[in-house]
């Protein structure tokens, strides 16, 4: 159930902005590059992953967290790419899709970024929302977190606290949970941390040279924020991004400015993001219509001669996953499903590594015939899937049912677990376990346990 209804609604994510603000608290000591990481604070990097699961579930657990596996797999390989190109790569990144229409990305302790709806509206190309992802990646590559900090770790650890507990309040009472988030020293977080323009020029030009290596245009920036500024003017209150991101007309010009390192003769890297976007918008904005499907889906619509090809030869000259896999949803309705299964198919033979259509294929098969052999080759498509997706544990816990029920408790704590409901998930084997049906099944119920404990202990206290 959604936590903040529509009257609600800005007063709930107001909170949730500043849950990143206040997280600028939890740094210590600037170290080197080579060492960042939330581990300034002395963390080891299974302590910065379990803050950063913890936080995930959090955000999970109140329902603002876009939850689909091809906007996902296409956000997390942006964001990967960046990560490995840095100068100084972090150990992980997560990236999270944020279900509110206003402009803004953060970043979070454990290498958290996140993305509203609003700037998949506003950038209307791959490389201004890349240079987005960038700028935040720089915030985090920089230590600015570390050099913002003015207070001890336990405050900060608190004050969040105190930050999500308002959030969780909001759906029942707001002026309670306007107490809670101003008793937890929110508000004057957000003045004392805000970024300084200093620290965004260094920003910039960080994620201005990573653009470069990895191909994209330095400039897409400026240009993003130029139409952003032109927005906001005329509609106050529509990006919550000032607050923590001052800009100037003078920091946009040098944006501009800043020197393309790129080989001119390389083309920029095109991953169909009008396709992802055109997929956000139907999936997920539907009141709003900024996006449309590219017009190569219009021009090459399926024919007899697909039986064969099974996808136009226009798609195919250069393939790539997002661009077939969106003709396939495009036109989805026009196939049998054996025929869908059959395009699902050729995606993953071309392109093994696509998550999106190993979970659309077995989904598929469900729908198709849903018997204990359709079960089981369905869960094997599920298990190809490297990645964690909350579809993918949901879809999980109804297969686990019918054809692996002996597997069917880990299921549904797994799917618990990344849903928030923590204490649901460990009650829930630790009943399996004073009841086992099996010793093999105990064992695996009580390693998830153990794992789930150590997560829980790995936290600040």
């Amino acid at each position: 159930m959604r936590f903040c209804n529509v009257r609600q609604q800005s007063q709930c994510f107001s909170l949730i902005a500043c849950i990143l603000t206040v997280s600028l608290l939890w740094s210590a000591a600037p170290k080197s590059h080579a060492q960042f990481a939330d581990q300034s604070m002395g963390w080891t990097t299974e302590q910065e992953k379990a803050v950063s699961g913890y936080l995930t579930r959090r955000l999970q657990r109140q329902g603002v967290v876009i939850n689909d596996i091809w906007l996902e797999y296409w956000t997390n390989e942006r964001a990967e790419h960046l990560r490995a190109a840095s100068t100084a790569p972090m150990s992980h990144l997560s990236t999270l899709l944020i279900r509110e229409q206003s402009f803004n990305a953060f970043a979070l302790p454990g290498n958290i970024t996140g993305y509203n709806i609003g700037l998949w509206k506003t950038a209307e190309t791959e490389a201004e929302f890349v240079a987005v992802m960038a700028h935040e990646l720089a915030h985090l590559n920089l230590r600015h977190f570390s050099r913002l900090a003015d207070a001890n770790r336990q405050q900060a650890w608190l004050s969040i606290s105190g930050a999500i507990l308002g959030i969780a309040l909001a759906s029942t009472n707001p002026d309670l949970a306007g107490a809670t988030f101003f008793g937890s020293q929110l508000g004057a977080a957000q003045q004392r941390l805000a970024f300084s323009r200093a620290m965004e020029t260094e920003a910039d030009r960080f994620s201005a040279r990573l653009l470069s290596e990895t191909g994209y245009d330095p400039g897409a920036g400026a240009r993003l924020f130029q139409r952003l500024q032109a927005q906001t003017s005329f509609q106050p209150g529509l990006s919550d991004y000032w607050q923590t991101h001052p800009l100037t007309s003078t920091r946009i010009a040098n944006m501009a400015q800043l020197e393309d390192q790129r080989n001119g003769s390389e083309p920029a890297p095109d991953h169909h993001y009008p396709v992802l976007r055109w997929h956000l918008n139907k999936a997920h904005s539907r009141g709003e219509s900024f996006a449309t499907a590219p017009a190569v889906y219009r021009e090459n619509a399926p024919t007899n001669d697909d039986d064969t090809t099974l996808f136009p030869p226009a798609l195919l000259q250069n393939a790539e996953p997002n661009l077939l896999f969106g003709w396939l949803i495009y036109y989805q309705n026009e196939f049998s499903l054996e025929q869908y299964q059959a395009r699902l198919s050729m995606i993953l033979r071309l392109f093994p590594d696509f998550d999106p259509a190993y979970f659309y294929l077995a989904k598929a098969r469900w729908q198709q015939q849903q018997d204990a052999n359709t079960c089981r080759q369905a869960i094997e498509d599920l298990g190809s899937i490297k990645a964690t997706y909350m579809e993918v544990l949901e879809f999980r816990t109804i297969l686990t049912k019918t054809c692996q029920p002996e597997r069917e408790t880990e299921a549904l704590a797994n799917y618990y677990w990344y849903q928030g409901e923590e204490s649901r998930a460990m009650s829930l084997l630790r009943g399996a376990i004073s009841n086992p049906s099996g010793a093999s099944q105990l064992a695996r119920q009580k390693q998830l346990l153990t794992t789930f404990e150590q997560q829980r202990s790995l936290l600040p206290r």
